[in-house]
Protein backbone atom coordinates (compact mmCIF):
# COMPACT_ATOMS: atom_id res chain seq x y z
CA UNK A 1 0.00 0.00 0.00
CA UNK A 2 1.37 3.41 -0.77
CA UNK A 3 0.37 6.92 0.59
CA UNK A 4 1.84 9.70 -1.75
CA UNK A 5 1.58 13.68 -0.35
CA UNK A 6 1.75 16.04 -3.56
CA UNK A 7 1.25 19.81 -3.44
CA UNK A 8 -1.47 20.51 -6.37
CA UNK A 9 -0.38 20.90 -10.21
CA UNK A 10 -0.19 25.14 -10.46
CA UNK A 11 -1.90 26.07 -13.66
CA UNK A 12 -0.15 29.44 -14.66
CA UNK A 13 2.51 30.23 -12.26
CA UNK A 14 4.65 26.87 -12.09
CA UNK A 15 7.40 26.05 -8.82
CA UNK A 16 10.54 26.16 -9.65
CA UNK A 17 10.84 22.56 -7.60
CA UNK A 18 8.20 20.53 -6.83
CA UNK A 19 8.09 18.75 -3.48
CA UNK A 20 6.26 15.73 -2.62
CA UNK A 21 6.87 12.34 -0.28
CA UNK A 22 5.82 8.85 -0.87
CA UNK A 23 4.93 6.63 2.62
CA UNK A 24 4.73 2.26 2.13
CA UNK A 25 3.10 -0.23 3.86
CA UNK A 26 4.64 -3.57 3.66
CA UNK A 27 2.44 -6.27 4.92
CA UNK A 28 3.67 -9.55 5.92
CA UNK A 29 1.00 -12.06 6.59
CA UNK A 30 1.82 -15.88 6.80
CA UNK A 31 4.84 -14.84 4.57
CA UNK A 32 7.19 -17.71 3.29
CA UNK A 33 11.09 -16.63 3.68
CA UNK A 34 13.57 -18.74 2.25
CA UNK A 35 16.31 -19.91 4.46
CA UNK A 36 18.98 -18.33 2.37
CA UNK A 37 17.22 -14.72 3.39
CA UNK A 38 17.09 -15.36 6.83
CA UNK A 39 19.58 -13.50 8.78
CA UNK A 40 19.11 -14.04 12.04
CA UNK A 41 17.41 -16.93 14.22
CA UNK A 42 17.28 -16.94 17.68
CA UNK A 43 19.91 -14.35 17.89
CA UNK A 44 17.47 -11.78 19.64
CA UNK A 45 20.87 -9.67 21.28
CA UNK A 46 21.72 -8.28 17.42
CA UNK A 47 17.55 -7.86 16.51
CA UNK A 48 17.44 -5.35 19.24
CA UNK A 49 20.52 -3.80 17.88
CA UNK A 50 18.99 -3.71 14.50
CA UNK A 51 16.61 -1.78 15.64
CA UNK A 52 18.83 0.60 17.08
CA UNK A 53 20.92 0.91 14.52
CA UNK A 54 18.37 1.65 12.33
CA UNK A 55 17.50 3.95 14.11
CA UNK A 56 20.97 5.35 15.15
CA UNK A 57 21.82 5.96 11.06
CA UNK A 58 18.73 8.06 11.05
CA UNK A 59 19.18 10.17 12.97
CA UNK A 60 22.57 10.96 12.21
CA UNK A 61 21.43 11.37 8.59
CA UNK A 62 19.16 14.01 9.55
CA UNK A 63 22.11 15.85 10.48
CA UNK A 64 22.73 16.25 7.03
CA UNK A 65 19.04 16.90 5.58
CA UNK A 66 17.89 19.07 8.19
CA UNK A 67 20.66 21.71 8.00
CA UNK A 68 19.27 21.74 4.08
CA UNK A 69 15.85 22.19 5.38
CA UNK A 70 16.89 24.78 7.49
CA UNK A 71 18.94 27.06 4.86
CA UNK A 72 15.26 26.53 3.17
CA UNK A 73 13.21 27.64 6.31
CA UNK A 74 16.23 30.43 6.75
CA UNK A 75 15.52 31.69 3.35
CA UNK A 76 12.11 32.30 3.00
CA UNK A 77 12.45 34.09 6.43
CA UNK A 78 14.44 36.54 5.77
CA UNK A 79 12.58 36.85 2.09
CA UNK A 80 9.21 37.35 3.94
CA UNK A 81 10.77 40.15 5.62
CA UNK A 82 12.22 41.58 2.86
CA UNK A 83 8.55 41.41 0.41
CA UNK A 84 7.03 42.94 3.58
CA UNK A 85 9.69 45.43 3.78
CA UNK A 86 11.00 45.31 7.61
CA UNK A 87 14.05 43.17 7.05
CA UNK A 88 15.78 45.77 9.49
CA UNK A 89 13.28 45.14 12.07
CA UNK A 90 15.62 43.97 15.26
CA UNK A 91 13.22 41.22 15.84
CA UNK A 92 14.04 39.81 12.49
CA UNK A 93 17.38 40.21 12.84
CA UNK A 94 16.29 38.20 16.63
CA UNK A 95 14.19 35.05 14.63
CA UNK A 96 16.98 34.86 11.59
CA UNK A 97 19.50 34.19 14.30
CA UNK A 98 17.27 31.65 16.22
CA UNK A 99 17.15 29.46 12.72
CA UNK A 100 20.62 29.96 12.03
CA UNK A 101 21.92 28.47 15.72
CA UNK A 102 19.24 25.57 15.31
CA UNK A 103 20.26 24.68 11.83
CA UNK A 104 23.84 24.83 12.72
CA UNK A 105 23.88 23.17 16.01
CA UNK A 106 22.19 20.03 14.41
CA UNK A 107 25.18 20.02 11.17
CA UNK A 108 27.77 20.72 14.02
CA UNK A 109 26.38 17.34 16.36
CA UNK A 110 26.27 15.47 13.11
CA UNK A 111 29.61 16.21 12.04
CA UNK A 112 30.76 15.70 15.28
CA UNK A 113 29.27 11.93 15.45
CA UNK A 114 31.33 10.84 12.55
CA UNK A 115 33.80 12.32 13.80
CA UNK A 116 33.58 10.17 16.68
CA UNK A 117 32.44 7.54 15.21
CA UNK A 118 34.19 3.47 16.12
CA UNK A 119 33.53 0.40 14.98
CA UNK A 120 31.65 -0.60 18.37
CA UNK A 121 27.82 -0.42 19.03
CA UNK A 122 25.41 0.21 22.46
CA UNK A 123 23.99 -3.28 23.35
CA UNK A 124 21.69 -2.38 26.36
CA UNK A 125 22.45 -3.60 29.80
CA UNK A 126 26.04 -4.07 28.42
CA UNK A 127 27.28 -0.62 27.27
CA UNK A 128 29.50 0.07 23.98
CA UNK A 129 30.91 -3.19 22.46
CA UNK A 130 33.36 -3.17 19.55
CA UNK A 131 30.71 -4.68 16.42
CA UNK A 132 31.94 -5.47 13.21
CA UNK A 133 33.80 -6.83 11.35
CA UNK A 134 33.78 -3.79 8.87
CA UNK A 135 31.50 -1.71 10.91
CA UNK A 136 32.01 2.53 11.41
CA UNK A 137 29.25 3.56 13.52
CA UNK A 138 28.68 7.52 14.19
CA UNK A 139 28.74 8.34 17.95
CA UNK A 140 25.15 7.83 19.53
CA UNK A 141 25.00 10.91 21.71
CA UNK A 142 25.67 13.64 19.41
CA UNK A 143 23.31 11.77 17.19
CA UNK A 144 20.45 12.05 19.00
CA UNK A 145 21.55 15.34 20.36
CA UNK A 146 21.51 16.94 16.75
CA UNK A 147 18.21 15.28 15.93
CA UNK A 148 16.50 16.20 19.25
CA UNK A 149 17.29 20.06 18.93
CA UNK A 150 16.54 20.46 15.48
CA UNK A 151 13.81 18.12 15.53
CA UNK A 152 12.30 20.08 18.47
CA UNK A 153 12.57 22.94 16.47
CA UNK A 154 9.95 22.47 13.30
CA UNK A 155 6.84 24.08 14.84
CA UNK A 156 8.82 26.88 16.33
CA UNK A 157 10.51 27.35 12.87
CA UNK A 158 7.33 27.49 11.07
CA UNK A 159 5.97 29.87 14.01
CA UNK A 160 8.85 32.35 13.07
CA UNK A 161 8.00 31.66 9.31
CA UNK A 162 3.93 32.86 10.21
CA UNK A 163 4.81 35.49 12.56
CA UNK A 164 7.02 37.49 9.91
CA UNK A 165 4.79 36.99 6.59
CA UNK A 166 1.75 37.55 8.58
CA UNK A 167 -1.38 36.47 7.54
CA UNK A 168 -1.00 36.59 4.05
CA UNK A 169 0.20 33.04 3.31
CA UNK A 170 -3.16 31.84 4.11
CA UNK A 171 -5.13 34.97 2.60
CA UNK A 172 -3.34 34.87 -0.80
CA UNK A 173 -5.90 35.23 -3.80
CA UNK A 174 -5.43 32.13 -6.46
CA UNK A 175 -3.19 31.66 -8.99
CA UNK A 176 -6.25 31.69 -11.26
CA UNK A 177 -7.25 35.24 -10.13
CA UNK A 178 -3.69 36.96 -11.22
CA UNK A 179 -4.13 35.05 -14.54
CA UNK A 180 -8.05 36.54 -15.17
CA UNK A 181 -7.74 39.61 -17.30
CA UNK A 182 -10.68 41.72 -15.13
CA UNK A 183 -8.57 41.42 -11.67
CA UNK A 184 -4.96 40.35 -12.16
CA UNK A 185 -4.08 44.08 -12.92
CA UNK A 186 -6.05 45.39 -9.50
CA UNK A 187 -4.03 42.37 -7.60
CA UNK A 188 -0.60 43.35 -8.89
CA UNK A 189 -1.53 46.54 -7.93
CA UNK A 190 -2.86 45.95 -4.39
CA UNK A 191 -0.73 43.22 -3.10
CA UNK A 192 2.26 44.57 -3.66
CA UNK A 193 4.44 45.14 -0.96
CA UNK A 194 8.22 46.44 -1.28
CA UNK A 195 8.54 48.84 -3.61
CA UNK A 196 12.40 47.06 -4.62
CA UNK A 197 10.77 43.63 -5.50
CA UNK A 198 8.77 42.30 -8.65
CA UNK A 199 5.28 41.98 -8.26
CA UNK A 200 4.98 39.14 -9.76
CA UNK A 201 8.10 37.92 -7.71
CA UNK A 202 6.53 38.67 -4.63
CA UNK A 203 3.31 36.63 -5.68
CA UNK A 204 4.89 33.43 -6.54
CA UNK A 205 7.16 34.07 -2.89
CA UNK A 206 3.62 33.75 -1.23
CA UNK A 207 2.58 30.58 -3.04
CA UNK A 208 5.81 28.65 -2.07
CA UNK A 209 5.08 30.10 1.51
CA UNK A 210 1.70 29.06 1.74
CA UNK A 211 2.84 25.57 0.03
CA UNK A 212 4.58 24.71 2.94
CA UNK A 213 2.87 26.56 6.10
CA UNK A 214 -0.82 25.95 4.65
CA UNK A 215 -1.00 22.98 2.81
CA UNK A 216 -1.38 18.97 3.40
CA UNK A 217 2.05 18.39 2.20
CA UNK A 218 3.63 20.85 4.34
CA UNK A 219 1.71 19.55 7.51
CA UNK A 220 2.79 16.17 6.69
CA UNK A 221 6.34 17.20 6.18
CA UNK A 222 6.52 19.02 9.49
CA UNK A 223 5.21 16.04 11.31
CA UNK A 224 7.86 13.98 9.77
CA UNK A 225 10.31 16.43 10.54
CA UNK A 226 9.43 15.90 14.25
CA UNK A 227 9.47 12.54 14.50
CA UNK A 228 11.14 11.21 11.90
CA UNK A 229 13.77 8.76 13.00
CA UNK A 230 11.98 8.55 16.69
CA UNK A 231 10.10 10.96 18.62
CA UNK A 232 12.13 13.62 20.58
CA UNK A 233 11.26 11.33 24.02
CA UNK A 234 12.91 8.65 22.71
CA UNK A 235 16.30 10.90 21.86
CA UNK A 236 16.46 11.58 25.48
CA UNK A 237 16.30 8.48 26.83
CA UNK A 238 18.51 7.16 24.03
CA UNK A 239 20.66 10.36 25.61
CA UNK A 240 19.91 9.50 29.14
CA UNK A 241 20.56 5.53 29.02
CA UNK A 242 24.00 5.89 26.76
CA UNK A 243 25.42 8.95 28.79
CA UNK A 244 28.36 8.97 31.54
CA UNK A 245 26.12 10.86 34.00
CA UNK A 246 27.85 8.63 36.96
CA UNK A 247 31.33 10.07 36.26
CA UNK A 248 29.73 13.32 36.15
CA UNK A 249 28.11 12.90 39.84
CA UNK A 250 31.56 11.53 41.44
CA UNK A 251 33.02 14.96 39.51
CA UNK A 252 30.72 17.19 41.85
CA UNK A 253 31.16 15.16 44.83
CA UNK A 254 34.88 15.75 44.59
CA UNK A 255 34.42 19.09 43.89
CA UNK A 256 31.99 19.80 46.72
CA UNK A 257 33.97 17.89 49.59
CA UNK A 258 31.63 15.10 49.66
CA UNK A 259 32.23 11.52 50.81
CA UNK A 260 32.16 9.17 47.47
CA UNK A 261 33.80 11.95 45.28
CA UNK A 262 36.38 10.57 42.27
CA UNK A 263 39.79 12.85 41.82
CA UNK A 264 40.24 10.64 38.53
CA UNK A 265 37.04 12.15 37.10
CA UNK A 266 38.21 15.76 37.27
CA UNK A 267 41.31 14.66 35.80
CA UNK A 268 39.29 12.95 33.15
CA UNK A 269 36.73 15.79 32.39
CA UNK A 270 40.09 18.19 32.55
CA UNK A 271 41.42 15.67 29.98
CA UNK A 272 38.73 16.10 27.84
CA UNK A 273 38.10 20.21 27.76
CA UNK A 274 41.52 19.98 26.80
CA UNK A 275 41.08 17.76 24.06
CA UNK A 276 38.30 19.34 22.85
CA UNK A 277 40.77 22.84 22.86
CA UNK A 278 43.46 20.99 21.20
CA UNK A 279 40.73 19.83 18.13
CA UNK A 280 39.03 23.48 17.75
CA UNK A 281 42.86 24.72 17.70
CA UNK A 282 44.02 22.76 14.76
Amino acid sequence: MITIHNLREREYYKRGFMPGSTDSYMIFDNCFVPWERVFLAGEWQHGGVLALLFALFHRHSYSGCKPAIGDVILGGAALAAEVNNIQKAPHVREKLAEIIMTTELGYAAGYTASDLGKPEVYMPGVGFVPYGPGSYIPNSIYCNVGRCLTGEAVYREAEILCDISGGVTATFPHERDFANPEVGGLLRKYTKRSPKIDVDDQAQFWRFLGDGLCSASGGIHNIGSYHGGGSPIMEQIAITTQYDIESRKKLVRYIAGMSGGDREALVNTTTRHRAKETVAAE
